[in-house]
């Protein structure tokens, strides 16, 4: 079981959202918390430091990275914006 946080940007993204994505957003990342290996449900970045990887949530993405079982939530971004810095 892995623990999520959310990085200062990320916060800031994620209070931004609907209330109604906000809970989608919730659901998904608690249930990919819950796995083993959350890994198994995310695709690589590459060229976005410090993000290593990201889950797809509906039409949005949440970069993120792992540290000692740790889910740091990076951005939280339409898929459009997500891949654009």
């Amino acid at each position: 079981m892995y623990i999520i946080k959310f990085t200062p940007t990320g916060k800031k993204d994620f209070e931004s959202l609907p209330n109604n994505i906000k809970k989608r957003v919730q659901e998904k990342l608690r249930s990919n918390a819950l796995l083993p290996n959350p890994l198994i449900r995310a695709k690589p970045l590459v060229d976005l430091p410090p993000s290593t990887h990201r889950f797809r949530i509906g039409k949005y993405r949440a970069s993120f990275y792992i540290e000692n079982k740790i889910i740091f939530i990076e951005r939280l971004e339409t898929r459009g914006r997500a891949y654009q810095r």
